[in-house]
């Protein structure tokens, strides 16, 4: 069952795909009420959560969440200055490779790559 879409959850969505960078929770609270719009913080949560669940957005690391556009990518997380970028490299072993050594079927896989971004370097 779909979850009905509410004034807030649209205004939390658009203000998700505006987002350039990793951002909290509590910052997207904040967003919504700059914008004029009275929105708890249960709802940001249960938007969040909703949202991921699409896959509109990933949690990151420390409570940090990035918007995302549906289909099979990784991130590049920086570790100096927070800065992410989408990349569509993998390092996961090949779903066939880790059926044959293991008997598992993979149905899907999330990674982040935590490291140092060029400006930082």
């Amino acid at each position: 069952m779909a979850a009905k879409s509410t004034r807030q959850r649209r205004l939390l969505g658009e203000l998700v795909e505006a987002q350039q960078h990793a951002f909290t929770a509590e910052e997207l609270w904040g967003a919504a009420r700059d914008s004029g719009s009275p929105v708890s913080l249960a709802t940001v949560y249960r938007t969040l959560g909703l949202l991921e669940s699409e896959q509109r957005l990933r949690r990151l690391d420390r409570g940090r969440y990035i918007a995302c556009v549906p289909g099979h990518h990784h991130h590049l997380v920086c570790v100096s200055c927070g800065a992410v970028e989408e990349t569509e490299l993998c390092t996961a072993p090949p779903a066939k490779e880790v059926e044959r050594r293991h008997g598992f079927v993979v149905q899907h896989h999330e990674a982040d790559l935590y490291g140092v971004c060029g400006k930082c370097a």
